[in-house]
């Protein structure tokens, strides 16, 4: 019961991150997918102060072993890691980097497939990306 409770509590306090950024006024909202019949596709919102919320839809699960990395590649430098995740058997995925973020520096936010543990250089290509 108690590892329930504190599972219970982190997704509670993800989906409080979340909120927080999408109550930003200066929170700059960029739209990816669209291009295949059915690509991921969703939105990423980032906030300088209180960081990146990425939404996304039609993502299938990863393979067995394996798990997504959110990148941010900033403009003219390397990708930064930015968390790792896993999309719900309903293709859905909700994943947030909290804290400040070079909104103006930011070229782009991408997410690959990964080894388990994730990875310090992104896998190309990505699964997508959504260019600022």
């Amino acid at each position: 019961m108690q590892s329930e409770s504190a599972a219970q509590n982190r997704e509670l306090a993800r989906l409080n991150e979340a909120f927080a950024i999408l109550n930003q006024p200066d929170a700059k909202q960029v739209v990816f997918g669209g291009g295949a019949p059915q690509p991921p596709r969703g939105r990423v919102f980032l906030d300088p102060a209180r960081g990146v919320l990425l939404l996304a839809s039609n993502l299938p699960p990863a393979p067995s072993g394996k798990i997504y990395e959110m990148w941010v590649i900033p403009k003219g430098g390397k990708p930064v890691p930015a968390g790792l995740f896993q999309s719900a058997a309903d293709g859905t995925a909700l994943h947030v980097l909290p804290g400040p973020v070079d909104v103006a520096g930011t070229a782009a936010v991408a997410v690959t497939v990964e080894v388990a543990a994730g990875a310090q250089v992104p896998n190309l290509p990505p699964v997508f990306a959504a260019a600022l």
